[in-house]
């Protein structure tokens, strides 16, 4: 350890979701991972993280639960990555509340892992470099290094290159979790290898709403063939007046870009009564995520507006 920890220190986090507002399916490694290309940005729906340095051993609690045991979690497995990593003596309890749907498309692992070696490597004194962080995170998930990177980006390879855009991206949003995740793997295997052929590679998007034209996400049609669920939702939120719509990641979650944020807020009430299964969440782009505007429950101030008072 570089630095000193307090034993007892406790502070708060938030782990905010992330959208790919573009993602594409460039190749495959020889050892079965997937290349990519995506424009990822962050979205104002968190998971709460509590973190207490202990003077030894690791404990997490996660509510409401989304892995069948504590060791499966990506929290708990990041949090002994860096333990185990940098020899740390010191412990920690984590405790660790969920928002953002299991499953969704969101990243909502990826982000709490993130997250862990960001607020571990803070409290526990290590001052390990970003570099450092982002070669342990690679190994935690392929969306991890963009939660530890801290922008919206584009990101490339298996999720390791980061490029953060110039200018910040804007939109009013809306998300739609149509109440049933898809398995990442059964997209893959679905999607059996078929890349597009394309002229060039994805370049940086246009600052401002200018990216809203150039969606587009290899993953969606064989995600739709898995859970026809998704077409509902691009339709709900079509019908709603959404001016562009597009599942995010692997799915199932869908999002859709409104004129403005009183429209969005209308589309997330009507959707909401018409599918009360379903959870809806409204919310602007988010160019930062707020681990780095400062500690604990303090928010980025380019945050976006905020949720319609929580999923319904």
């Amino acid at each position: 350890m570089t630095g000193r920890a307090v034993i007892g220190a406790t502070a708060r986090f938030q782990a905010p979701a992330k959208l790919n507002l573009a993602l594409r399916v460039v190749g495959r490694r020889a050892d079965g991972y997937h290349l990519l290309e995506s424009w990822m940005v962050f979205f104002p729906l968190y998971d709460e993280l509590s973190v207490t340095v202990t003077d030894g051993g690791m404990s997490l609690t996660c509510d409401p639960p989304v892995t069948g045991s504590v060791e499966e979690n990506l929290v708990w497995r990041a949090a002994r990555l860096l333990a185990e990593r940098y020899a740390v003596s010191c412990g920690a309890r984590l405790e660790l509340v969920k928002q953002i749907p299991h499953g969704a498309g969101l990243g909502g692992g990826s982000s709490d892992a993130a997250l862990t070696l960001l607020a571990l490597n803070r409290l526990w004194g290590l001052e390990r470099s970003l570099a450092e962080l982002i070669e342990l995170g690679v190994r935690l998930g392929a969306d991890v290094p963009f939660f530890l990177g801290g922008r919206s980006a584009w990101v490339g390879g298996i999720g390791e290159r980061l490029m953060p855009f110039a200018e910040g991206l804007t939109g009013a949003l809306v998300l739609v979790f149509p109440g049933a995740g898809v398995a990442t793997g059964r997209v893959f295997q679905r999607l059996n290898g078929r890349f597009p052929v394309r002229a060039a590679p994805l370049g940086m998007p246009a600052a401002g709403e200018g990216w809203i034209g150039a969606l587009e996400n290899d993953l969606e049609a064989p995600a739709l063939e898995i859970e026809p669920k998704i077409g509902a939702a691009r339709a709900a939120l079509e019908a709603a007046g959404a001016r562009a719509t597009l599942m995010s990641g692997s799915g199932s979650t869908v999002f859709g870009v409104f004129p403005d944020v009183a429209q969005a807020m209308e589309a997330v009430a009507g959707i909401g009564v018409n599918h009360t299964d379903w959870r809806v969440f409204s919310g602007g782009i988010l160019n930062r995520h707020p681990f780095h505007a400062g500690w604990g429950d303090e928010r980025d101030p380019d945050r976006g507006h905020p949720g319609s008072g929580g999923p319904r």
